[in-house]
């Protein structure tokens, strides 16, 4: 599969639940993305699923109440926010600006209009596609730093794994979200690795 910035998120189901990420988002809409995967998992995984815009929205209503509950939004005052309250204002939950101004708008903080006049201003401020200036670390795996940890203490380093699947270092390390520290003895060749031949069988 190639990753590009419009790929979002897919998730599926074969036995064990997986979601799939798009690395090059901003923390903020991987977040997002991950909770509206799960949702799907957990709201459209039966014999019968359902598939199109009602699932979508369905599944992004889930996001949101999962990442930016009732109580803890009203707590915070942000009735009839403005631009620049949302912009502050979002970072407690790690959630985009967009998803965070339609979150108002669905708990009628936002009136039609204002949430359209503010999609407007954010958008011309270029947060329709992205997070200008975020600064937000990407979530990863604790299941992972401790699969590495566990292969440290065996005696087994990056480079070896990383050998053993035919892939650079720093190949690997780019497949785990940076968890893996790489590190290189003095000297150490860094050649391609050498990779498996594959052929087309008919």
């Amino acid at each position: 599969m190639t990753c590009t910035d419009e790929f979002s998120a897919p998730s599926t189901r074969h036995c064990t639940p997986y979601i799939l990420l798009n690395t090059r988002k901003t923390g903020e809409r991987g977040r997002f993305d991950a909770a509206h995967e799960l949702g799907h998992l957990v709201l459209h995984s039966g014999y019968q699923s359902p598939r199109g815009p009602e699932a979508e929205a369905a599944a992004d209503a889930f996001a949101s109440a999962f990442l930016m509950p009732r109580a803890g939004i009203l707590a915070q005052q942000v009735n009839n926010a403005s631009v620049e309250r949302i912009l502050s204002a979002k970072g407690r939950w790690g959630v985009s600006a967009m998803a965070f101004s339609y979150r108002l708008r669905t708990m009628k903080l936002l009136s039609e209009w204002r949430f359209q006049q503010t999609a407007k201003q954010l958008a011309q401020l270029g947060y329709r596609k992205g997070e200008p200036g975020s600064s937000m670390v990407r979530e990863s795996s604790k299941l992972i730093s401790k699969v590495f940890e566990a292969l440290r203490a065996e005696g087994t380093s990056v480079n070896d794994l990383a050998k053993s699947v035919h892939i650079f270092p720093e190949e690997l390390n780019h497949y785990v979200f940076g968890l893996v520290p790489i590190g290189y003895k003095g000297g150490e060749q860094r050649t391609a690795p050498i990779r498996p031949a594959l052929s087309i069988v008919k």
